[in-house]
């Protein structure tokens, strides 16, 4: 008996997608060098490679700034024609979480 075993076997994925999005990845990878396809098999990579998706998904209300980066918003802020002064990085953080 002879069986025949493709080592390449691959297998079509269907997606329905908002047609901007898929407009605007398109030509954000382009600039990358990628195509779609190409991109989305480097993420199924990467989900095997990690053993979950490959970056947080989180609310941002949540996400934590450290020291050094919360005192660069806080002089980004302060160096911005606003005119909201804030006694520190923490309550910036706070008010800009708010928006």
């Amino acid at each position: 008996m002879h069986f025949a075993y493709n080592l390449n076997m691959t297998t079509n994925i269907q997606i329905r997608i908002d047609t901007a999005l898929k407009n605007k990845a398109e030509k954000t990878l382009s600039k990358l060098g990628l195509d779609l396809p190409t991109a989305f098999r480097v993420f199924l990579n990467k989900v095997n490679l990690v053993g979950g998706i490959p970056f947080s998904v989180t609310d941002d209300s949540y996400f934590v700034y450290s020291e050094k980066e919360e005192d660069e918003i806080l002089d980004a802020y302060k160096n911005s024609p606003r005119s909201k002064k804030f006694k520190d990085s923490k309550e910036l953080i706070k008010f800009l979480r708010a928006k």
